[in-house]
């Protein structure tokens, strides 16, 4: 059997609410996770937030990111405890990376102007090629095989300095404070358990 391995999850920086991506309009939090109890309380399996709120589509792209944090958190915890403890979970955040289709429903105008704007006039955002790069990175950096449950990223804009900028202005950075929160990490992973069927 073959020991070590590394699992990587794409996150983003609006997980957090105090990050400038994720202050902007709704914001991340899983609440109570009410959303998710009532699905498994009511075997429904149908909820629109995990919050329990109506369904909005900009908190929900924050809180699945929100989800991918506390997901990479509470599977290395649980690797950890089962003796598992050359695998390691990482998560990382690419970036603002405007050009790959997440504002595919956008208008195509808008859209442009505002990766030429974010990408080469602000400086703010990342190119495709800085967002491969952050994967492959993540993938097979030694320094990232060294230890799990953390979370990657770097100032906006990073990607003018090319891969230069791997392993020092992208790297470990503090999660959010409700992406620390273990109980919860772990609720989320029971709940989603039960309600995929596990």
């Amino acid at each position: 059997e073959k020991e070590g391995g590394r699992i990587v999850v794409t996150a983003s920086g609006v997980h957090d609410p105090e990050s400038p991506g994720g202050a902007q309009g709704e914001k991340a939090t899983l609440g109570d996770l009410s959303g998710l109890e009532n699905a498994v309380a009511n075997n429904s399996k149908q909820f629109d937030m995990v919050d329990g709120r109506p369904f909005n589509a900009d908190k929900a792209y924050k809180d699945s990111k929100l989800c991918n944090v506390l997901f990479t958190r509470e599977l290395q915890r649980r690797l950890n405890a089962s003796g598992s403890s050359s695998i390691y979970v990482n998560a990382f955040n690419p970036g603002l990376i405007v050009g790959t289709g997440l504002f595919r429903d956008q208008n195509q105008v808008f859209t442009k102007l505002f990766d030429v704007a974010a990408t080469n006039v602000l400086k703010v955002g990342e190119t495709t090629h800085w967002g491969g790069g952050a994967l492959e990175y993540m993938t097979l950096s030694e320094k990232v095989g060294e230890k799990g449950g953390l979370y990657y990223t770097s100032p906006p804009g990073s990607s003018k300095f090319g891969d230069a900028a791997f392993d020092r202005e992208f790297d470990v950075s503090e999660v959010s404070k409700e992406a620390r929160d273990d109980d919860k990490a772990k609720r989320l992973w029971e709940l989603s358990e039960k309600l995929v069927g596990i």
